[in-house]
């Protein structure tokens, strides 16, 4: 009878231990399938400009490596707030004002990511860029060969209703025959790319003296006209900045493009760029801070990754986009100067320190402000 017991005994001790352990196993926590190696499948909206990125299997590679599947969807930076998102988990505009919104908009407590970042850059043709230069509109740098665009003197020449035959150099009958008209930067929609927006945040820096406009009281009634004179001349304008982008780099564009100096830069490191294509900085520029928010944790781990990962830093650069943090900026410098090297005619002369090159840089104003600047400029 004893002899019975103590086998009873045993076999509820060890059926206790195996209830244990599979009790254990059940533990949603403990379930390896739970934890931080497990891939996750996310889905979320990026600018236009990023597209190619996240559809390039080495991106595709290394965000698995880090346990992710990342399907995108493209909008405008400032079509993002407007399009339902709530089975999204993240979103990814092209700058910081459209993120910040978004923000607020859902009541999110967490800081959006910064993973990198472009200024705004203007290509032409070489043969646009020597009329610039000849009617000090552009220069050139002799050491660096940067090229820098006069934003003051073009704020001017809209002031005085300048046509590129009323340049002065060379003479009408020797300009190119795309050189009519009135002289202006074609940028995308405002209201709902952020490229446009930036160039107005810009543009109503300059006419500020300056200065960021603090409030949207400060959006007076003569920057508003002024804003109105630099859009105008453009009529309809595309909804991403990929669109005037490769319609340029097709040969269909207009003489001066506003784009990302990651586009431009992408494509002269695959060896893509038209071979009398220019890029000029504007000589007070702006940076697109490419912000992403994350609505949930799946959000928020793509947002370290892109962040952090070397892997996916070295790609970014090669997609042209200027990776944030001292690394970044060291490894993007490193990524120029041998593209420039391998480059003897030095057209696309980029500028890894904006402030070495004497780039200045505009303030962009809040999202309250930036809603009034695309108002004023659409005369609302």
């Amino acid at each position: 009878m004893k002899r019975v017991i103590g086998v009873l005994t045993v076999l509820l001790v060890l059926g206790g231990l195996a209830f244990a352990v599979v009790n254990r196993t059940k533990d949603p926590k403990d379930d390896p399938k739970n934890g931080p190696d497990k891939v996750v499948t996310l889905t979320g909206m990026v600018g236009s400009e990023k597209g190619a990125f996240f559809d390039d299997q080495r991106v595709k590679d290394a965000l698995k490596a880090r346990g992710l599947v990342v399907n995108t969807q493209s909008a405008g930076s400032w079509q993002m707030g407007e399009l339902k998102n709530d089975n999204l988990d993240f979103v990814f505009p092209a700058s910081q004002q459209p993120a910040e919104a978004i923000k607020a908009d859902h009541n999110l407590k967490s800081t959006p990511t910064r993973p990198f970042y472009s200024p705004l850059v203007i290509v032409t043709y070489k043969s646009t860029a020597e009329v610039l230069r000849q009617n000090n509109l552009a220069s050139q740098d002799e050491a660096s060969h940067v090229w820098k665009f006069s934003m003051k003197d073009f704020l001017d020449g809209v002031d005085n209703r300048t046509t590129w035959q009323k340049l002065p150099k060379p003479p009408a009958n020797e300009k190119p025959g795309d050189l009519v008209g009135s002289i202006f930067l074609t940028t995308t929609n405002p209201e709902t790319s952020s490229s446009g927006a930036l160039y107005l945040a810009m543009v109503s820096y300059l006419l500020n003296a300056n200065q960021v406009i603090p409030a949207p009281s400060g959006v007076t009634q003569q920057i508003g006209d002024k804003l109105q004179a630099v859009i105008s001349p453009q009529g309809v304008m595309k909804n991403s900045t990929e669109e005037p982008f490769m319609d340029f780099v097709s040969g269909n564009g207009r003489p001066l493009v506003l784009a990302y100096e990651s586009q431009a830069l992408e494509l002269v490191l695959k060896g893509k760029a038209p071979t009398d294509m220019v890029m000029l900085y504007p000589d007070t520029t702006v940076v697109s801070d490419h912000t992403i928010v994350a609505f949930n944790d799946k959000g928020q781990r793509l947002a370290d990754a892109l962040a952090d990962d070397p892997a996916l830093r070295e790609l970014e650069i090669k997609y042209g986009f200027r990776p944030s943090g001292a690394a970044g900026a060291a490894a993007f410098a490193a990524k120029v100067q041998e593209a420039q090297n391998s480059n003897p005619e030095a057209r696309f002369a980029f500028a890894p320190d904006l402030g070495v090159a004497k780039v200045s840089q505009a303030t962009v104003p809040t999202p309250a402000v930036m809603k009034q600047l695309v108002n004023a400029a659409k005369a609302k």
